[in-house]
């Protein structure tokens, strides 16, 4: 086996590889996280026996989530872990250090020891579009909810005979295009 960590930030992810003898196949390497950074990691990983990879890197938001896409795409093993998992595995190391260079190693050393490894499918892709999708749309009912607060605030302080002109209330069109006038 060969274990690929991938350490991921905002602008930039830092990658190595190791097998599953300890030995550094791949010294760890920088790479920016747009199309031409992928295209760096897929040519440093191109020499390697690719069903023999697993590539692994922590969930960090949303930073990693083009590159994970653009792996699964291109037919590479991936699984994400949990930076609880790596940090442990960081504690454990003799230096506890927590640099660019040495977490990619980190993730590569948890991936190891892991009993099983749950790879991300297109389905988990596109379940995390749905989360996201359906939690930009909960916070926008939020913000509808709140910016309706701060009307009718507005409005009972200015002209607070308006409600009474409309009986369903200041929240419809014909009041709101009343107000823009």
């Amino acid at each position: 086996m060969i274990y690929v960590g991938i350490d991921i930030a905002k602008p930039n992810h830092f990658a190595s590889a190791i097998s599953s003898d300890g030995e550094e196949l791949i010294k760890p390497f920088k790479f920016t996280n747009d199309n031409d950074g992928f295209q760096l990691l897929i040519s440093k990983l191109d020499p390697l026996d690719k069903d023999s990879l697993t590539i692994g890197l922590e969930s960090t938001a949303h930073y990693g989530d083009n590159l994970v896409r653009y792996l699964v795409a291109k037919n590479y093993k991936v699984c994400v872990l949990n930076p609880i998992k790596t940090s442990t595995m960081r504690m454990n190391n003799i230096r506890k250090t927590k640099t660019d260079k040495v977490d990619p190693y980190i993730i590569c050393k948890t991936l190891m020891m892991q009993e099983s490894l749950r790879f991300v499918t297109f389905y988990d892709l596109d379940l995390m579009d749905l989360k996201a999708l359906g939690r930009f749309r909960q916070e926008t009912i939020k913000q509808r909810t709140r910016l309706k607060i701060q009307l009718t605030s507005y409005v009972d302080e200015i002209f607070p005979e308006l409600q009474y002109f409309f009986k369903s209330g200041l929240h419809q069109k014909s009041v709101y295009a009343l107000l823009c006038i």
